[in-house]
């Protein structure tokens, strides 16, 4: 190993790497020392660079070749001052321990005396470390006894004021056992996503509200332009925060565990630990679902909520979290299903973004909750999407549902009143009876299921309610007795088509049982089960 003070280095055999280092001795900076350590059980090797001057640190990190290395070369640079590495030594910090190693160094100005060696003996080391580890978890339930005084005495807006402290505090610790040096930045959002470099599971914990801003994190800006102290915002959701602060501390103590096992170990010896996940059984007919739907629109993940199987018909109800995936999408892939698949499978998608659902948990929890689950699971784009932040405890309620409901009804009302004049002038009824069976399924799914669906087909809409209710199968029949099909004619009346209405008597006859029929299951449901007085 070359070590002296004529710019001369160890060399590491990425040239790009090699080239980098030697412009760097070529411009004004101070270097003292240097160290390599190749691949980690991160896959990511580490370049550590001492230099004697503080400002120089910044200014280094803002090289364009040091985010290169990192993304094409998966070499993560950090870059320390003289003084501030002695400091981070002295109290034990781990990502020094391991990384500055004297059989990592690959340069030492030989004309600087005050260089980094660690040498001391592994009872030494614990003991340092133990003094570092019981330090954060000190000032970290400090923290914490401050947040749950504060929720306790329902106090919200300094609640959140301190939950964006200890998440400042917690950010830190990631940012240096992860990185070796913590952000200046007062922007949680930008520090979260660039810790999600390092960390790719922390995505998992905190819903995005934007490209640039996590929901969580928007509630604590709130809480700053918050003129008085008052429940802006629905106490449930302090369960989200603390979910989320435990998995931050939980993250802590498993960086600080990897990093001492690695300095114990060493990098040739280290024991990588595999986690495996138990996969839902897949058939056939799913591995096809998830193909055709990768291939139709980008989607985050797909849950199987419900598998119905009659006869020899069998349904599978779809949930896609994704963006802009909107009903002629889902209309489209589900005809590409079908022409994959055959007729004996029906397939009932639902869409939404994951920012819609976290915004309306306050309504649709209790649909939602049931389904987000790993083990209804059968796509990821990646692994580390976050689950929503459920209110806890939830009291599921209904908004509107006596305004759905009286919608409904007076479209029932308009279809039979036309329908009922005996003069036989049935123009614009097929319409009515599309806006009622239409109303009806969304109004019913609502009330069963606390879930209002988007305007889907009304083939969708009616599986929709068999999902709520499976007793409603029993009017099927009607449906198979109609004079033409069924669900193609509502679904080509939801357009207008300005032309005369021609209609038999025994076709309109049809029509009034149906909606006599439904209007009967839907009056029971909201009315008589008391949802609505």
């Amino acid at each position: 190993m070359k070590i002296s003070n004529q710019f001369q280095f160890t060399q590491n055999g990425n040239e790009f790497l090699d080239s980098s280092i030697n412009q760097l001795f070529k411009q004004h900076y101070l270097i003292i020392q240097m160290f390599f350590n190749k691949t980690d059980n991160s896959g990511y090797a580490h370049l550590t660079i001492v230099v004697e001057h503080k400002k120089d640190v910044e200014e280094l990190m803002r090289k364009k070749w040091v985010e290169k290395a990192f993304k094409e070369y998966k070499v993560k640079v950090c870059i320390f001052y003289s003084l501030q590495i002695h400091n981070k030594f002295s109290l034990g910090d781990p990502f020094v321990e391991l990384y500055c190693r004297p059989s990592a160094i690959i340069y030492q100005n030989a004309g600087y005396g005050n260089h980094l060696l660690i040498s001391r003996e592994s009872k030494k080391f614990n003991k340092e470390f133990e003094k570092y580890k019981d330090s954060f978890f000190h000032d970290h339930d400090l923290l914490l006894t401050q947040v749950r005084g504060f929720v306790t005495d329902e106090s919200s807006v300094s609640a959140l004021l301190a939950y964006g402290n200890i998440f400042k505090y917690d950010l830190e610790y990631l940012e240096e056992l992860y990185t070796g040096n913590s952000s200046n930045s007062e922007n949680l959002n930008e520090r979260i996503r660039n810790l999600s470099k390092h960390i790719p599971e922390i995505q998992s914990h905190f819903v995005s509200q934007s490209r640039s801003e996590y929901y969580l994190i928007h509630l604590i800006g709130k809480a700053r332009e918050a003129s008085k102290d008052d429940l802006f915002f629905k106490s449930e959701m302090f369960e989200a925060f603390n979910i989320a602060e435990d998995s931050f501390s939980g993250m802590i103590e498993k960086r600080l565990y990897q990093l001492k096992k690695m300095i114990k170990i060493g990098y040739s010896e280290e024991e990588k630990i595999i986690e495996t996940v138990k996969e839902n059984d897949k058939d056939m007919v799913l591995e096809i679902v998830v193909e055709v739907i990768v291939k139709s629109v980008e989607v985050e993940e797909i849950y199987l909520f419900h598998k119905a199987i009659y006869g020899s018909n069998t349904t599978y109800y779809l949930l896609l979290l994704g963006l802009n995936v909107g009903n002629d999408k889902l209309k489209s892939i589900t005809q590409s299903l079908k022409s994959h698949t055959g007729n004996n499978f029906d397939f009932v998608l639902i869409s939404h973004d994951r920012y819609w659902v976290q915004k309306n948990l306050h309504f649709y929890q209790s649909f939602f909750v049931d389904i987000i689950q790993g083990k209804n699971r059968i796509y990821q784009s990646n692994p580390f999407y976050p689950e929503p932040h459920w209110e806890n405890p939830h009291t599921p309620t209904y908004a509107d549902l006596d305004y759905y409901y009286d919608a409904t009804m007076k479209y029932s009302q308009q279809f039979l009143a036309i329908a009922e004049d005996g003069r036989e002038i049935y123009q614009g009824l097929p319409y009515f009876f599309t806006l009622f069976f239409l109303s009806f399924c969304r109004t019913y799914v609502y009330a069963k299921l606390y879930y209002m669906p988007n305007y889907l087909s009304n083939y969708s809409l009616w599986k929709l309610c068999e999902f709520a209710n499976p007793e409603l199968r029993k009017y099927n029949y009607l449906f198979e007795e109609f004079w033409t099909k069924f669900f193609p004619y509502l679904d080509y009346h939801m357009v207008l088509h300005h032309h005369i209405t021609n209609l038999k008597e025994e076709e309109v006859d049809q029509m009034t049982v149906i909606i006599e029929k439904l209007r009967y299951e839907l009056h029971y449901v909201v009315i008589e089960e008391g949802r609505i007085r």
